[in-house]
């Protein structure tokens, strides 16, 4: 162990190679000598790194294994009493006594004789300077230094060393001249775009200790910036008085449009996206029946109209608008009002949402769409869609009304409707209080029917018209009529038919018609007429049973209170029947059949009565 290690006042400091030893990742020294290596401050001495390992042994040996591999070197201070321990014991009393003269107040200095301070030559290790905190804490008061009572050849007085005086003189400020001049404000606007390199990074970087201090970079405060002054923005265009400005809009919209307007409420629209709504708009006369009624009208102006004397608005959307013929005859004449030079305020796309198609009652809801203009931004149709796009109406305005067109697939005029339309396509026109269908085509049932019809509606309701039908499934018409399980085969025909009634919803019990039908292949259920032959009763009585049949032909008449089949002629093998049936409205039967069982050799007649409900049917069979 090297003997100056049991000075307990011996300080070490690390070595640029110990910093760089200590950061490392991977293990350059042994984990013992590494937490020693970390002990070493500059500061602390060989005792107070003792008492921090508790293991004097172990500290000395690795302190002296850290100075051999050169991670540390000793600190030796240019003051210190130990700095010359292998000097003699004179030099070093000479040395305390100078100290001791350096704070007494008695006798006079220049008494003191000089003395000469070994040569660096003959010290071990690198002298660094101590730091300037640590150097209070070395020198000890005056009164703590006891000086021997006799020391051979012991001057009577001490000079001050060359070097102690050196170091004890203040130092003087640099010149002016020699400091590096700051630089300008050019030079740091350059500096601050400049990417730095690593030529700019110091050689050795300080360790941090503590918490590294939170700073606001330029891009940071810019995009802070930019967010509160959106915010500001937001929060003023939100709350701002645009009520103030409801005549300055009515005025705009009515000079645009060429009809009286009325809004509302006006406030701005954050979704879908940024934009000015109005709230109840009114186009037109109060009592006119061409007026049109918006619940909301959505306007995203073009940012570079702003400020030319005439606005034009990227996008308009009307919600909640109800179309009939009149309304859209009336925006027709609106869109090409705002299309004039001299108008206000233009638009270049028109959307619609929750719009109602509309007639005499009648009425489509929930349709979404876009209004399809010309290049001079002129009305040209107005197409329109389901949710779920089952059904789309084109609507195109005319001289007296609009031309409709209906196309639909698997649509259900209803959420819980019986009727599923596997296909729908409708053309017509609507002029004022009428609606004339041209062409109709339904498929529904497994089956098509086509035909042309006539709604009016001046003040009662009528419809009139005539259809034709074939490969209808019977069983599904009157299941969907709700008369139950009563008869099954592929039927066609044609019926005309008429209605007149106060409403809609009354109209199917007013309806009158007559038709002929033809059934192939079916059943006729709950009437069995081959075992109504072979028992013969005086009651009428329940058989239930079927009776099956190749063909069952017949004329169909419709009335407000029954529908009547007559001329029903079944044949079904070696049985054939003819005669008619009349169901009520309440679903009673009436009816009677004369049937023929046999050929031409061995034939038997009999008449069969049949009463009772449609549900379960009563026969009574007599002799004939």
């Amino acid at each position: 162990m090297d003997s100056e290690l049991t000075d307990p006042d011996l300080v070490f400091a690390k070595t640029p190679a110990g910093e760089e030893a200590m950061l490392q990742r991977t293990r350059v020294v042994q984990r013992n000598v590494r937490m020693v290596l970390i002990l070493v401050d500059g500061n602390a001495t060989v005792a107070e790194l003792c008492e921090k390992t508790g293991n004097a042994a172990l500290t000395q040996d690795a302190l002296i294994e850290l100075e051999r591999d050169g991670f540390i070197e000793r600190r030796v201070d240019l003051n210190s009493v130990w700095q010359h321990a292998r000097s003699s014991s004179k030099d070093i009393v000479a040395s305390a006594i100078h100290a001791v003269s350096e704070f007494s107040t008695f006798g006079e200095k220049s008494a003191i004789a000089p003395v000469e301070l070994p040569s660096s030559a003959n010290q071990e290790g690198r002298v660094i300077p101590f730091p300037e905190s640590r150097e209070a804490r070395r020198w000890r008061s005056p009164g703590s230094l006891a000086l021997p009572p006799s020391l051979p050849g012991q001057n009577s007085g001490f000079a001050k060393p060359p070097d102690l005086e050196a170091a004890t003189e203040p130092e003087s400020p640099p010149a002016a001249s020699n400091a590096e001049p700051s630089p300008s404000i050019l030079d740091r606007l350059k500096n601050l775009g400049r990417r730095s390199t690593a030529d700019d990074q110091p050689a050795s970087r300080p360790i941090r200790r503590g918490r590294p201090g939170w700073s606001l970079h330029w891009p940071m405060g810019l995009l802070l910036g930019s967010l509160l002054l959106g915010a500001l923005l937001f929060l003023a265009a939100l709350f701002f008085p645009y009520s103030h400005y409801l005549p300055a809009i009515e005025a705009i919209v009515a000079q645009s449009t060429g009809q009286p307007a009325k809004v509302d409420d006006m406030r701005l629209s954050v979704y879908p996206k940024p934009g000015l709504l109005l709230g109840n708009v009114r186009l037109g006369e109060e009592t006119d029946k061409d007026r049109l009624d918006i619940s909301e009208l959505r306007l995203w102006p073009a940012l570079d109209t702003l400020l030319s004397p005439k606005v034009l608005f990227s996008e308009v959307e009307l919600t909640g608008v109800r179309l009939s013929a009149e309304a859209i005859a009336s925006l027709s004449r609106m869109l090409a009002a705002a299309a004039r030079e001299e108008a206000q305020a233009g638009v270049l796309h028109v959307t619609v949402s929750n719009a109602e198609v509309f007639f005499a009652g009648l009425a489509v809801s929930d349709m979404s769409g876009r209004l399809e203009l010309s290049a001079e931004r002129l009305l040209e149709a107005v197409s329109l869609h389901s949710p779920d796009r089952s059904l789309q109406v084109t609507l195109k305005p005319t001289d007296r009304g609009a031309t409709i067109q209906v196309a639909g697939l698997a649509w259900r005029p209803a959420a819980n409707s019986p009727y599923l339309f596997d296909s729908v396509n409708l053309q017509g026109e609507i002029d004022g209080t009428e609606c004339v269908i041209n062409s109709l085509e339904l498929r529904i049932f497994d089956g098509l029917v086509r035909g042309t019809a006539v709604l009016r509606a001046p003040q009662a309701m009528s419809m009139a018209g005539e259809i034709s039908f074939e490969r209808i499934d019977s069983r599904k018409l009157v299941d969907a009529l709700g008369v139950g399980n009563s008869l099954e085969g592929e039927t066609k025909g044609r019926l005309k038919f008429s209605a007149r009634s106060e409403g809609w919803d009354t109209m199917f019990a007013a309806l009158q018609g007559s038709g002929d039908f033809t059934m192939h292949r079916g059943r006729l259920i709950g009437i069995d007429l081959a075992e109504a032959m072979r028992r013969v009763s005086a009651t009428p009585v329940t058989l239930g049973g079927w009776t099956r049949f190749e063909e069952l032909a017949g004329v169909i008449t419709l009335t407000p209170s029954s529908s009547r089949f007559s001329r029903l002629v079944l044949r079904a093998g070696l049985m054939q029947s003819s005669g008619q049936i009349e169901v009520a409205r309440d679903l009673q039967l009436r009816g009677r059949m004369d049937v023929v069982l046999g050929g031409s050799a061995d034939r038997t007649a009999r008449r069969v009565l049949i009463s009772g409900s449609l549900k379960t049917p009563l026969t009574q069979t007599g002799n004939r």
